[in-house]
Order: C-alpha cells, then structure tokens, then sequence
C-alpha cells in the first residue's frame, strides 16, 4: 500500500495509524533518509555527509521491494512524482498496490510548522551541514521546494485509488480507509 499526497498533507499521521490499525510496517522516504544521516553522524558535533534526495528514494524503493518480495505487506508513504513514474511501477510490480492519496487545503502551511520544531533541523551542526544559519532560513527554502513537489505530484495511478481529506481529522474516516486497503489487497494475491 502507498500513501502519497502533497508535503505536510498528513500523510505521516495517516500511514502511521493505518500501520496500528492494519497492524503491519510503516516506512516513510523521509525516515529513510533520515535513517542515512543518522548513520554519517547527523547527531554528532560534526555530522557527515547530508544523503541526497536521490540516494534515499533509492534506498526507500530498494527496502520496500525487499520487503514486499520476502511476503511482508507493509504502508509506504512516498510522493510519487509525475517525471518518476517507475518509481510506482518498481513497487506495483512486486506487490499489489492500492494508493491512498491525501488531500488537504493547508499543507504547505502544516509543513513549514513542523519543519520549523523539528528537533534535527533546529540543531545548528545540521543546519551548518545543509548550508543554513536558522531553522526559519531552512523553512523558507524547504517551503519553496514543497511548493515545487506538490506540483510535480502524481494524482492519476491507474492502481485502485482512495482520496482522503485530512482538513479536520479524516474523510473518509479510518474504518473506511481500513475496509479500502483491507479489500484491494485481499488474498491470495497476485504475486508470490
């Protein structure tokens, strides 16, 4: 199953209590790449080398092939993008895959709040790593990019799709979204 929807829309929140409710992995890109700069020293005095975008999607698609190839369902929270459409195709062809996208007015807004506190990017190491002086310098250029991600977000999957409104909590709401991912991938499936 993949989660997807633009930055700050509440994909996290969604893919971790599905993950609860469904009671099987969870794994964000963006855990991943954190993972990755955890192990060059991000919490260090003196971290390493900041993984790029590229490296962590790749490590991202190879764990979740690696995964769904050893029989492990599990929740993928990724943003697909329009230029990368094998991205999706590397993961739909070794799982059956439905798609839950979310959707929500204030994304970029809710995004720049919770990059703003987020604890590794208020350390000023990391900062001096990625090239910034202050978290809100790094919040502003993080905020740009989104806005470019977002527009560059793939919204057509050609794979069962379920929209989700994350204004106020869910819309539909967890039960339907369960009954949604518990029905597309019901056994047996279709690959080994």
């Amino acid at each position: 199953m993949v989660v997807t929807g633009a930055p700050g829309s509440g994909k996290t929140t969604l893919g971790t209590e599905l993950s609860r409710a469904l009671r099987m992995p969870f794994l964000a890109r963006d855990d991943v790449r954190g993972g990755l700069f955890f192990t060059t020293g991000a919490w260090s005095v003196r971290p390493g080398r900041v993984p790029t975008s590229d490296e962590s999607v790749e490590t991202f698609l190879r764990i979740l092939e690696t995964t769904a190839s050893l029989g492990v369902s599990c929740i993928g929270e990724y943003v697909v993008r329009q230029q990368r459409p094998a991205d999706l195709q590397r993961l739909s062809s070794v799982a059956d895959c439905v798609v839950v996208l979310t959707e929500c007015r204030a994304h970029l807004e809710r995004f720049a709040g919770r990059n703003r506190t987020d604890r590794l990017l208020n350390r000023p190491p990391v900062l001096e790593a990625l090239g910034y002086a202050t978290v809100h310098e790094h919040t502003s250029d993080a905020v740009a990019r989104m806005r470019v991600v977002a527009n560059a977000m793939q919204v057509d999957f050609g794979l069962p799709t379920l929209r989700v409104n994350t204004d106020d909590g869910y819309e539909p709401g967890l039960d339907a979204i369960v009954d949604f991912v518990v029905a597309g991938t019901q056994w047996p499936l279709g690959r080994p």
